[in-house]
């Protein structure tokens, strides 16, 4: 009995998390200067209070007798890891207490544990469910709506700085901001979850109703690609390639697409190889395969690449402790802003790349047992690719985030989402389509 209503609990923490969490900003106007704090709180309490809950029922079950099993995954044991190696890191880190919150962006052991008790929680306590697509799509449309209004100019609901709007974005700021995530590299993350999902399940269902998910579906795909955020349009493109031979039912049909797929993918490659430009993101990554990484490739990725991983070097078994990335990266430089009249002054604290993140904070063995999950993860998708529509849908979405993780930031206002998707992902129980 309390085993069920720990599954219940579990389950409206869930639609929270996929349909409330992406919604909120925080109280009162111009909530942009202070979004990351706002949805790290609102994270944080929804997490505790389901852990308590749950923690609760879960005791009380055993006193009355219940009694639970688990069946773990290969996934399950590279996440143990993960976060044994991040404490490790953080009792011997020299950085102390700061690894606990982290030093400026939430992003320290303690949240890394709350990411934890998601996947284990939530993996051994719910199921894939239909409702949570739905809850996604919601939230999905009505951040794509704000944003469409925020191009074109209006502040409807006053997020930004007063006075400014979408096209002032470096006056007040250091980056686009837009919708109800906040920075558009955070926004394209959140879309590479929402558009594969809502696709991939509203073709594969067998209920006529989920059609009407390519909608939302549809819009996260056209915010993405106005967004203008290269790692969230490369990711949407890995994703396809590898998503739409996997999920055809036919197998000679998927051996066809998978034949495209190659195909495409290496005549891409080609022409980015030849590519005649001499500026632009494609003559970037043209550059890149012909190996010369220049200091300002990719808005400077290449230049705090660099420098992360010399900082990896550095410490290369422990990492310096989770949550210090932005204490040790010494990376600035300035951007002219017309409006200001002045140079506004660009401070580095992230690596721009989730994994080389990893290793720069909990060094190679905890990055290892992050990146062994996730393929762990994903070779379950592959092998459970043909059933039903939600597992098809789960493993796109997870492909999606991780391919833009390798450029992404990894925050507390996405990264949530992503391990409720992870952890719906090793479910061990049947889908329900309900």
């Amino acid at each position: 009995m309390f085993l069920r209503y720990a599954r219940w609990v579990t389950d409206k923490f869930i639609l929270v998390m996929l349909g409330l969490f992406p919604l909120y900003v925080g109280v009162g106007l111009h909530a942009y200067t202070s979004v990351t704090a706002s949805k790290f709180h609102f994270f944080t309490i929804a997490t505790c209070v389901w852990l308590a809950v749950i923690a609760v029922l879960l005791i009380l079950g055993l006193i009355r007798g219940e009694r639970y099993s688990v069946r773990p995954r290969p996934a399950h044991f590279c996440i143990a890891l993960f976060l044994l190696i991040g404490a490790i890191s953080a009792a011997f880190s020299e950085y102390g207490d700061v690894c606990l919150i982290g030093a400026d962006r939430y992003d320290g052991y303690l949240i890394t544990v709350m990411y934890g008790a998601i996947f284990f929680g939530v993996s051994f306590l719910a199921v894939p469910r239909r409702r949570y697509v739905w809850a996604l799509a919601v939230s999905s449309t009505v951040c794509c709506g704000i944003a469409m209004l925020q191009l074109g100019g209006l502040d409807p609901f006053q997020l930004y700085p007063e006075g400014l709007n979408y096209y002032d974005k470096y006056e007040a700021m250091n980056a686009p901001f837009l919708g109800t995530i906040g920075n558009a590299g955070l926004v394209a993350a959140y879309l590479c979850l929402a558009a594969p999902m809502l696709t991939v399940f509203s073709v594969l269902s067998d209920k006529s109703a989920d059609t009407w998910l390519l909608l939302p579906g549809a819009l996260a795909l056209g915010v993405l690609m106005l967004c203008d955020i290269d790692a969230g349009i490369l990711a949407i493109a890995a994703c396809a390639v590898v998503t739409v031979p996997m999920v055809i039912r036919r197998r000679r049909a998927a051996r066809i697409a998978a034949g495209i797929s190659g195909g495409l993918t290496l005549a891409g490659l080609g022409v980015l190889y030849f590519w005649p430009g001499t500026s632009g993101t494609l003559w970037e990554l043209s550059q890149v395969l012909h190996g010369n990484l220049s200091d300002e490739f990719g808005s400077h990725r290449g230049q705090i690449w660099k420098q992360s991983w010399q900082l990896f070097l550095e410490k290369p078994w422990l990492g310096g402790g989770p949550g210090t990335n932005s204490e040790r990266l010494d990376i600035r430089w300035s951007r002219y802003i017309e409006a200001l009249g002045r140079d506004r002054v660009v401070v580095v604290g992230n690596t721009h790349n989730v994994f080389l993140g990893y290793l720069v904070s909990i060094g190679l063995f905890g990055a290892l047992a992050y990146v062994l999950g996730a393929v762990c993860s994903l070779v379950t998708w592959f092998r459970r690719r043909r059933e039903g529509a939600l597992f098809p849908a789960l493993g796109s979405a997870f492909l999606c985030y991780m391919v833009q993780e390798f450029f992404g930031i990894g925050l507390c206002l996405t990264t949530p989402m992503l391990w409720v998707v992870w952890a719906l992902l090793e479910s061990p129980e049947e889908i329900r389509e309900g």
